[in-house]
């Protein structure tokens, strides 16, 4: 019944906006696109990569969700504390111990993961953990963000804006990952309401709102996303206010002022380059397969090859050492240290705290080792895994052909739009040159840190939507033809 009335409301919203260029019907259809990959994305969680029940991370948010949700039987004081980050380690301790994405330590100031758990507990209420109706409510907020981007660009189109809007909704990964309950739905919306805010034809107190939502949430679903846009904002403001339509001039200007600041502070630098390493390392571990066992005071990572000098005791989660060997030493949530260690066989048991064999589609990364020069070192190797891959020869199950597919359409549509270029205004140019430094800039970071090429298609969603953006504004786009 919750799900029927969604439905229903749904459809109703979207046939009362008005949107240029669209009839209520478009808006309507798209909203039963969106429902259709909600359900195609449980049904491959549940039994493509699960056995008929859900699995990975949906499985893993939607659960602890459901013991955030609980919290509210016993003490609605306490949920509304959790709700509102006002919790206190004894509470974390008391009800949510069990938990892995909530309790992830320290390693960034804003855990996003926490806030996909509080914006499904608070569904909950309504859904009783119907996982559908979490997923097609938030579809149906990304899809209100997709209607900010069509409304920020349409009138630069030089072809059907019924096109132009089913081109952003249908782009299969952007499709797909934004009809899921994980973060990449706000996290879209925020990034749409952010551009229509930047680049819109609107009023001061319409800008206002739109810039401050989307910055709210974006830092609360996937910062990093919002630090890559800075420089590319940065470089478009110059342009427009400072040098004038010097793009070159502007684009060496945040740079210089980029390289002075790391220059100038080291520090900053190195605690960037040592947080980058923990989560590169982290997901190396991750992706090749590995074990973290519990020791007081800090954790040991052992790799699968080291697997047979443990005795793991699966009924109480103990761990012994059969034989002296080099592991990592290892602080959760801490961005460093982690070390080298010699380790003898332990009298006093260790508790399995995570265990994996690996991800089918994990490939090697140059490991950036703390070192700046190294991470400068590794740019060609980051933006060439997060741009392009997975290639058809890669790692990984059958699903991987449609990301290939999408990239080589995707990329080669991009190549065919920039005939276009000569012929687009000075402001479609520096449009386009911004969305696309956004994306070469996050293109990058994932492929600094992320060697899992599955993980690769999901987080680089916001580059390719700016990708395929920057390429339709191009698109027809010539001063009126010069008859010759």
């Amino acid at each position: 019944m919750a799900i029927t009335l969604l439905v229903l409301a749904g459809s109703w919203f979207l046939w009362k906006r008005k949107t240029d260029g669209l009839t209520s019907f478009d808006l309507v259809l798209t909203w039963a696109i969106k429902i259709l990959a909600s359900t195609v994305f449980l049904f491959i969680y549940t039994h493509y990569y699960g056995n008929g029940s859900l699995t990975a991370d949906p499985n893993v948010f939607m659960e602890e969700s459901r013991l955030l949700h609980a919290i509210a039987n016993e003490s609605i004081g306490d949920y509304l504390r959790f709700l509102f980050g006002l919790e206190t380690q004894d509470m974390v301790n008391h009800y949510l111990i069990d938990t892995t994405h909530w309790n992830t330590g320290d390693l960034t100031l804003i855990n996003d993961s926490k806030n996909v758990i509080r914006m499904n507990s608070i569904l909950y209420f309504i859904s009783n953990g119907n996982v559908y109706f979490n997923a097609f409510v938030f579809s149906f907020f990304s899809l209100l963000g997709f209607r900010e981007l069509y409304l920020t660009f349409y009138k630069s189109i030089n072809f059907s804006k019924r096109t132009f809007w089913y081109a952003l909704i249908l782009l299969p990964s952007i499709l797909f990952w934004t009809a899921s309950m994980l973060k990449e739905p706000f996290m879209m919306v925020g990034f749409c309401l952010l551009l229509r805010a930047m680049l819109g034809e609107l009023t001061l107190k319409q800008r206002l709102w739109r810039f401050i939502l989307g910055v709210v949430l974006m830092l609360a679903f996937k910062p990093y996303v919002l630090l890559c846009l800075i420089p590319a904002v940065l470089i478009y403001c110059a342009v427009k206010w400072v040098f004038k339509g010097r793009i070159a001039i502007s684009m060496l200007s945040v740079l210089g002022v980029f390289i002075l600041f790391l220059s100038v502070f080291p520090q900053q630098r190195d605690k960037g380059v040592f947080y980058l390493t923990r989560k590169q390392f982290d997901f190396i571990n991750i992706g090749s397969g590995g074990m973290h066992a519990y020791a007081d005071t800090c954790f040991y990572f052992f790799r699968p090859d080291q697997f047979q000098y443990l005795t793991l005791n699966r009924q109480d989660s103990s761990i012994f050492l059969t034989k002296g060997l080099e592991a990592k030493k290892v602080e959760l949530g801490k961005a460093l240290p982690f070390k080298d260690v010699t380790l003898q066989p332990n009298k006093k048991r260790w508790i399995l705290y995570y265990l994996t064999d690996g991800c089918a589609s994990y490939v090697p990364v140059t490991f950036i080792d703390g070192s700046f020069s190294q991470l400068i070192k590794n740019i060609p190797e980051a933006f060439m895994n997060a741009a392009f891959r997975p290639f058809f020869g890669d790692p990984g199950g059958w699903l991987k052909y449609f990301a290939v597919i999408e990239t080589l359409l995707l990329f080669g549509w991009a190549i065919f739009s920039f005939r276009y270029w000569k012929g687009a205004s000075p402001e479609i140019r520096l449009q386009v040159i911004t969305l696309l430094l956004f994306s070469v800039a996050l293109l990058i970071l994932i492929g600094w840190i992320t060697p899992v090429l599955g993980a690769i298609v999901r987080y680089r969603i916001p580059a390719y939507m700016a990708i395929l953006v920057a390429s339709l504004l191009l698109f027809k786009q010539k001063k009126e033809l010069k008859h010759e």
